[in-house]
């Protein structure tokens, strides 16, 4: 078995710690010998309800996206209602083939 870890025996004749037995003011845990233990520190808070700015340039970049998409389509929706009434009126005409309109 792998040895991990050892915990260092403590000195009961050590001058900090006779020092807190006899009276005398209590010394840091690092004057004493002893490794320090800090208290983990807390974040800072932070504002729950942070407000940022209007995204407008998101919008913006939206509206002008949507006003070209709309256009395009407008512009193929004419582009088709006049071809189709092209179409239209040229199945309504007489061909100009029939003999009746061919004149001797």
């Amino acid at each position: 078995m792998k040895v991990l870890a050892r915990i260092p025996a403590i000195d009961t004749n050590a001058p900090a710690l006779t020092a807190v037995v006899v009276g005398e003011a209590p010394l840091s845990p690092a004057a004493a010998g002893m490794p320090e233990v800090s208290r983990p520190r807390r974040a800072p808070p932070r504002a729950r309800f942070t407000r940022s700015g209007f995204p407008s340039g998101s919008v913006l970049t939206l509206a002008i996206l949507a006003a070209v998409v709309w256009s395009l389509a407008s512009w193929n929706d004419a582009r088709r209602a006049e071809h189709s009434r092209l179409e239209r009126l040229a199945r309504a005409q007489p061909a100009a083939a029939i003999p009746e309109t061919i004149s001797r």
